[in-house]
This record gives structure tokens, sequence and C-alpha cells, in this order.
């Protein structure tokens, strides 16, 4: 599928014939988006701007001025009505494949101006909604032979509240019509497409997985720009030079382990051309899902005025992240301000804009991860607390992520927290170190290792070897009976939950789905053989993080104390100690 974009008024879709097909629901605007876009139409000022843009039509031509609407079929009706009021004409025809009639037109849209209806001028605007569809159902469909469906009562009702607000803004009309005709555009996206494919595209454009990219439109302005420069020569070689940096930098940023640094909103993981990002911060972005296109319009109205966009700025931009993701102490702090608090790289570098002191940054990164999580300079917040977090509670992950990312920083000068994998994996567990097993065991392998390992973990345990209850079941297990002990061992786990701990922080880490179902509620000492040996090999679906790896390596834990095959109170305490003590060593400021 290839897509060509460019931009039309209004005034050049004038005879053209569209085809809405029966994938597409129909038409439903209501108050909101008909009178948002009117208002928006007639706010347009000349003086700031040199058009007004609209929201993308995505079609597909079938022949000389006949075009599939693939997406854009709400907007396109909205202003075949605004036109069929101003024009009393049809300035462009819509063909419906399941809605129409033999030929594909519906009757009462085409006819819709030829009505006599009500402007409802004494009408309040908050019971507008009401009288319309009381009018429609008492009045309108008694006098007139009109079929009475929900396609019709759109048309009907879009066409009144078209006619009230312009019977609010009579001495608006004329001007209005102007600015639609002649000073708004439309992106116009023609997909050349196989027609069986066009179903599958319509889904897709709005499941948001083809990203309808501004970038382009934006990479435009900057070549127009370049016409300007009255040398030959010198305009040759500075668009020459700007399509060689913009190649170098929408390449880079494809890479995805510096694409995940800068980056963590959902809404830029599939954009076609990721150098949009770097345009945002330049000039910012809608706010709204739908207003895909600010960016656009504010560059536009940027390159319409005396102070035009430097490419440099952007380049500098670029040059400035890619300084930042060299430095490893600066990537990892970035990384985690990026993804564990709600300040976005865009205020990163506002910040960093204004700050007279450069070197700063580094502090001031900091400072943003001590907000998010501590209260004083030693003291966590409440829901951050390792000594207090509990298996179930959000501040686990967050957590977990921040001391991974410090283990990284402060363990091994060549390594750098790969970000890109992390988000790569489409599930992460919280995993318990000493397994939780409410289940009992498939087979009596199983349950030997089980005991094995429990026996030497109460024996060490002052609270399990006191606790009679506990040992009374613990006497009655059967190793030739599998059923039996599994029913003990359903009684024994909630004992052990009390006295272990086991949903505190320190017996939780990571693990990916992947490996989490592998090594499921396995001994301690067959879950570190597996997850060392499968570190060797996982695919994209997996990764290991490193501090899940420390843990079941066992490094944390004096030697003295080691006991490679259980997890021990003494490895829990090492454990908590190391979480506590790496995030603060990554937070403090160095002298």
């Amino acid at each position: 599928m290839e897509i060509k974009e460019s931009l039309l008024l209004i005034n050049e879709l004038k005879g053209l014939t569209f085809c809405i097909d029966k994938y597409q629901r129909g038409y439903r605007w209501g108050m909101r988006e008909i009178f948002s876009l009117l208002e928006d139409i007639i706010s347009f000022d000349s003086k700031k701007e040199s058009f007004y843009c609209l929201q993308p039509l995505v079609v597909r031509e079938k022949n000389d001025n006949t075009f599939e609407l693939i997406d854009g079929q709400q907007r396109t009706t909205t202003i075949y009505l605004i036109l069929k009021y101003l024009l009393n004409e049809n300035f462009y025809l819509i063909k419906y494949e399941t809605r129409g009639d033999e030929e594909g037109y519906n009757e009462f849209l085409g006819n819709i101006n030829s009505y006599d209806l009500p402007n409802f001028m004494e009408i309040k605007e908050d019971t507008l909604d009401k009288n319309i569809s009381d009018f429609w159902k008492n009045d309108f469909i008694q006098n007139y032979d009109i079929i009475d469906n929900v396609d019709n009562f759109y048309f009907f009702k879009a066409f009144c509240l078209i006619k009230y607000w312009f019977s609010q803004n009579e001495e608006n009309k004329i001007a209005f019509e102007l600015i639609l005709l002649h000073k708004t555009k439309v992106i116009w996206y023609k997909e050349t497409i196989d027609e069986t494919n066009v179903a599958n595209s319509f889904i897709n454009f709005n499941d948001g997985k083809i990203s309808l990219d501004q970038a382009e439109l934006i990479k435009g302005l900057y070549v127009l720009n370049f016409n300007t420069i009255p040398d030959a020569t010198r305009k040759s070689y500075e668009e020459n030079q700007f399509a060689e940096e913009w190649n170098t930098i929408e390449h880079h940023l494809k890479v995805p382990s510096f694409w995940n640094f800068i980056n963590n909103e959902k809404d830029n993981r599939e954009l076609a051309n990721k150098i949009t990002v770097l345009l945002q911060i330049e000039k910012g972005k809608g706010k709204k899902r739908e207003d895909l296109f600010y960016t656009y319009r504010e560059y536009d109205k940027a390159f319409n005025s005396d102070l035009k966009p430097e490419w440099r700025n952007l380049s500098g931009l670029y040059n400035q992240l890619e300084e930042w993701y060299q430095n490893r102490e600066t990537y990892h702090l970035m990384g985690a301000v990026v993804h564990l608090t709600s300040t976005s790289i865009h205020e990163v570098i506002k910040k960093y804009k204004q700050s007279s002191n450069k070197d700063a940054l580094n502090s001031y990164l900091k400072e943003i991860l001590k907000q998010e999580f501590f209260k004083d300079k030693e003291i966590f917040k409440e829901h951050y607390n390792p000594d207090e977090l509990k298996y179930g509670k959000s501040g686990v992950f967050s957590i977990l992520l921040l001391y991974n990312i410090a283990v990284a920083q402060l363990t091994d000068k060549y390594y750098k927290f790969p970000f890109d994998l992390f988000k790569q994996v489409k599930s992460w567990n919280i995993e318990h170190i000493y397994a939780k097993n409410s289940k009992g065991f498939e087979s009596l392998e199983d349950l030997e290792n089980w005991c094995k390992e429990l026996s030497i973990i109460i024996e060490g345990e002052n609270d399990l070897k006191t606790n009679s209850g506990l040992q009374k079941l613990w006497q009655q297990i059967d190793l030739q009976d599998l059923d039996k002990s599994n029913s003990l061992v359903k009684q024994i786990e909630p004992k052990l939950q009390e006295l272990l701990d086991k949903d505190s922080l320190s017996n939780l880490c990571f693990l990916d789905n992947v490996t989490n179902i592998q090594v499921g509620n396995k001994v301690f000492r067959k879950k570190r053989e597996m997850i060392l040996e499968l570190d060797k090999k996982l695919d994209e679906e997996a990764y290991i993080p490193i501090a899940s790896k420390i843990v079941f390596q066992k490094s944390l834990t004096p030697s003295e104390n080691l006991v490679m095959n259980y997890w021990n109170t003494m490895d829990r305490e090492a454990y908590i100690e190391d979480v506590k003590n790496k995030i603060k060593e990554f937070l403090v400021d160095k002298a």
C-alpha cells in the first residue's frame, strides 16, 4: 500500500463523487462535533494563518472524479450539508453502497434543503437536541413521505443544527462561505491499494494502526522555504544538506534503543515517521487524539510569519538528544524519568533550554525522580517504601524498574539498561522468588524437591521451627501419596505465606510472561537453574532483567551465609537492603 498526500482547498472538491462502502457505519455527528467545526472555521484569522486545515480524507480513486471514501465520512457529510445550506446546491455528491437508491444516492440527503424546516431561533441550546428530535418524530415524518430511519434522522438533525448555528451568526454568513471555500484545506490522502483490501484499510485507520503522518507535510514546508533563497548554488547546497540530515535523523530514531530512551507514549509507537516526535517537541502536539495535525498547523503558521523555523534548531535538538543518549548516567536518568514519572521529554527539554546551567541536567533529572519516590532526602514515600511494599501494590512495578535501572548504572560501566527490550516484552509478571504454591504439585519429584527445600528453610527460621501447627501438618506429608500431600500443601501454604512474608518485596522480582510460564511454581533451586539457562537463549518475546539475574545468582548474599539452592531470610534481607541502597546511590548528587 502506498499513500500519497496533498492539500486541497474545499473549493477543489467541487464536482467530485464520494462513495461510501458497506463496511462503514452511517453518519452520526451531533451538536458538539458540528458546532465545533463551524466555530473553528469562523475563528480562522488570515493575519495569523494562510489557511485553516481540516483533518484528513483518505480515499481510493475509482475513476475520474469518483473516489471511495475510506476515512473521513463524518467531516465530508457535514461539509456537504453546510454547503447545501449556504449554496443551495450539491457541491459534490455522496453515494452509498447499501443506504441509497438504485444509483446509490440518498434521496432525502440530496433534497434536504427543499423541506420547510424551522430554524429553532428561540430555542435554548441546552434543549435543542430534544426539540429537533421531537419535531422529527411528531411533525416532520408525519407531514412528509420520508423513510423514518437512523440515517435520515441524523442528516435531518445535522441540517437543523447548521441552520440554527447560522441563525445565531447571520452576520458571519458571507465571511464563513469565503473561508470555507477559499481558505480551508483538507489533507487529502490518496491510497493505491487493491479493492479487496479497502475494508482492512478502513479498520486499520480507525484503530490507529496506520499513522496519518504530518512529518512529510512539514518536510515540504521546509523545502518550499528553500525556494526563497535567491542564489541557486546556496539553495542547492541547503536542500541537499537538509535532505541528508533529515534522513540520518529519521534512520537513527528507528534504532530501538535510541527510540525507547526518549519515548514512552503509546500513541507514538507506530509513527510512520518517528521524526514527528522531534517536530512535536519543537512546536507542541494536540491534546486530543483527534487533533492529529496540530503540529503541522503550528509549523504552517510559523512559516507564514516573520520568524520562520530554522532547520538548525531541529537538527540541534537531535544532536542534544544523541549527546544525552551517549552519556550513560544521563541515559539512565532520562529513561527513568520518561518511563516512571509524568514528566515527558518535552518538559525536560523545555526546562533545559531555560536553564543557564547546562551542566545541571542530571541534577534536575534526579530531583524529578526524588520528588516521585521520596518524601524527604532519605525516606521513601509510603506507596514506594521497599520495607512495606507487598505483592499486588502498584508501587512494586515502579520500584523494581527503578532498581533495575540503578543496578545497570552502578554495577557495569559498559552496560546500559535496555529500555527497548523491556518495552518489547508484551507482559511482565511480578514473580515470587520463593514460590507460592496453593495448587499443589504435578509430580512426586516436584513434591520431594519442595520438601527438601522447606526442611532446610524451617531449620533456619525460628518462627517456622516453633510453630506447632505447621510442624504437625509438615510431619503428615507422605512422599508416596501425591493427592494426600497436595491437600496438606494447600493447608501449609497460608501459614508459610504469613510466617515467611512471601508477598513482601524481599521475595519479588521481574520475570517476563514467557519465562514465568516455563518456571511456574518450581522450587528455588530448579527455578534458579532454569532462569540462568533460559537467559542464554531467550528471543524477543522474553528478557530477564539484570536485577532478576542477580537475585537468582545470589550475588547479594554475603559469602559466609551463602546457601545456593534456597532463598532464605538472609537472602531476603540482603536483597531489600540492596534495593534501597542502589536507588539512593543512583539518585544522590555527586559533589
